[in-house]
């Protein structure tokens, strides 16, 4: 009886630290992939909000007749608008990447 004990005891404790295992690489890989998605969706939002709040700063300079035309033609919302247009297109392509990742992840473990 000690013998299959001791067998038991071996054999659920080898299940329980394969099982840590796992789910913490599993765990630590997935945190990873979310803080990188996020830094890079960070990236792009600031990236579109200094190229479009640049070119509207240059327009200061241009002649005051052209800048009165443009803002009859550009509302003073489409800063806001294109910057949601492209975070939203890239929040679509993001998480098709990322399921298609997750796929592929999960095919290797």
């Amino acid at each position: 009886m000690p013998l299959l004990g001791n067998l038991i005891v071996t054999i659920i404790t080898s299940l329980v630290a394969w099982l840590a295992k796992y789910l913490t690489q599993k765990t630590a890989v997935t945190i990873a992939i979310v803080a990188v998605i996020s830094a890079l969706l960070l990236a792009l939002y600031a990236a579109v909000r200094v190229a479009m709040s640049s070119a509207i700063a240059g327009l200061g300079s241009v002649h005051p007749m052209f800048a009165a035309g443009l803002a009859m033609v550009i509302s003073p919302a489409t800063q806001q608008c294109i910057t949601g247009y492209i975070a939203m297109w890239s929040l679509c392509e993001l998480y098709k990447w990322k399921f298609t990742i997750m796929q592929l992840w999960s095919r290797t473990i």
